[in-house]
This record gives C-alpha cells, structure tokens and sequence, in this order.
C-alpha cells in the first residue's frame, strides 16, 4: 500500500566497546509447541460427546489460535519479549510484553502489521533521521531517509514509519 507501516526497529550494533544494555535478554521464547498443543486439545474436546463444553467458543478459539493473524501476534510478542527492558519476575515481563505488543498493533492500525527491520550499525550511521519521542510526548517516526544512505540502500524503511522499539 501507500500507506505508513509501523516498524519495530531491531538496530544491530556490532561495536563491542559499547555496553548500553546492563542486562543480557532472556531465552528466546518457544511457544511454537504450546501453541500446537492447545490446538490439539481443543480438537480432542470437540470430538467429545460433552454437552457442558462451550463448544461454539472453542471452535472459535481453534480458528484463531491457527489463523495467521494469531501467527503474527505470536512472533511480534516473541520480538518484545526480547526487546522490553523490565526489571522483575517473569510474570511481570510477560505483562509489560502483552502491553508492548497490544501496543505495537494498536499503532499499526489502519498501517499494515508491525514488522521487524535489522539494521547493522554502519560508520554512517542508520541513515535515517528520526523526530517526536518521550521530551515530545509523542511516538517516535522516521521524518527523513538519507538518500545513498544506509537504510535507503536496504530500501525496508520509509519516511513515515514510526518505530516502536529498538
């Protein structure tokens, strides 16, 4: 489309010198099976001659937990569970990943999904230029891509695209 998309940013800085990040991310999340899992169960309660089963809203749920919309929820709360930076058990990062997901598509709406862009740290830096943020009370967007510049040459980032997470 001709629209605006909304972008998490995963920018890749390979200066080993560098330690902004005080905390190393947690495992990788591997919902994948549990996922497959639940799916599986609910075929099986289905199947089942159970008059109390809320049969309807199970079947409701199947379809959504195989839909690719769902798939896309998965991998984007996947990318934020790596990404957000919370102190506490894990319990409370799961919930500030659910809110930071809920967050990425309600800003994606009207946009197109979120999606991951991986930039290398060049010695010209990204070559895109950014305004709003936290002084600015206002979400973070690209407002100039350099042209010849790094993330033109990639050519995955475009003026416009707000950046929900770095």
């Amino acid at each position: 489309g001709t629209g605006t998309t909304t972008v998490m940013a995963t920018l890749v800085d390979n200066d080993l010198t560098s330690n902004s990040r005080t905390t190393s991310p947690p495992p990788p999340l591997e919902l994948d099976n549990d996922i497959e899992r639940i799916v599986e169960l609910l075929g099986v309660l289905l199947e089942r001659n159970d008059t109390s089963l809320p049969k309807e809203q199970m079947g409701q749920l199947r379809q959504v937990l195989i839909s690719s919309f769902f798939r896309q929820v998965k991998e984007v709360y996947e990318h934020m569970y790596q990404t957000v930076e919370v102190k506490g058990s894990p319990e409370i990062r799961a919930q500030a990943t659910a809110k930071a997901t809920v967050a990425a598509f309600s800003a994606s709406e009207g946009q197109g999904h979120p999606r991951v862009v991986e930039l290398e740290k060049t010695p010209e830096g990204f070559g895109f230029n950014v305004m709003g943020g936290r002084e600015q009370k206002c979400p973070i967007y690209i407002s100039r891509i350099i042209p010849g510049g790094y993330s033109d040459r990639q050519g995955n980032l475009r003026r416009g695209d707000q950046i929900l997470s770095v």
